[in-house]
């Protein structure tokens, strides 16, 4: 976080940050241009592979997350 003038409030951490192993250092901006055109129509099967399958899992509406849940195995 910064101050008011811009100045960082803390150094940054002694240690490197965390990498993937695809050598992705942080990924911050893709989720932001995640937008409601992603959202899943409908929970159906090849949305629990894609849960597990695609990198960054599936978009889902707050009403959908429970149903999300009861169906993954």
């Amino acid at each position: 976080m910064k101050d008011p003038g811009g100045n960082w409030i803390y150094d940054p951490p002694a240690y490197e940050p965390i990498v993937a192993e695809d050598g992705t250092v942080h990924n911050l901006d893709q989720y932001l241009e995640m937008s409601a055109a992603d959202v899943v129509k409908n929970i159906e099967m090849d949305v629990i592979d894609a849960l597990f399958s695609e990198k960054f899992g599936v978009l889902v509406t707050e009403t959908q997350m429970e149903e999300l849940f009861s169906v993954i195995p």
